[in-house]
């Protein structure tokens, strides 16, 4: 008897794992790596988010610069006359890997200021994600 509970385990184990493993990857699929928050995300040359933490709406575009450096990107809006710095970018993990086959997207943590055409800041923009 105990010789069929072990088999009737072992079928019924196998699939099973297998299942799980096939869902644990789907939802990793641009889900939070809980190891490496930040494997997809590629980040201005000082950035810090701690330092992205410092910026506030009382801050100047030289008072951004000076604390957190320069952005990655920096995009002018011709119909609002408002200047984005993105600081943070998604796809690092696929950018910096030499393999030739997918590997998998995750989340990526976003930070970007928007200056008014005076250079006050009108928002801040940071957070996960999931796209």
């Amino acid at each position: 008897m105990k010789t069929v509970y072990r088999i009737l385990t072992l079928i019924l184990l196998i699939p099973t794992i297998f299942i799980l493993f096939m869902l644990g990857g789907v939802s990793l699929m641009e889900g939070y790596n809980i190891f490496d928050p930040y494997i997809d995300t590629e980040f201005g040359e000082n950035y810090t988010p701690k330092k992205f933490d410092l910026i506030n709406k009382d801050f100047s575009k030289e008072d951004v610069l000076k604390t957190v450096g320069q952005p990655l990107f920096i995009h002018k809006d011709t119909v609002t006359s408002e200047t984005q710095f993105t600081y943070t970018n998604d796809g690092y993990l696929r950018r910096k890997s030499n393999r030739n086959y997918d590997i998998g997207d995750f989340a990526w943590y976003r930070s970007s200021v928007y200056f008014d055409s005076l250079g006050k800041i009108v928002r801040i923009d940071k957070g996960w994600s999931y796209d």
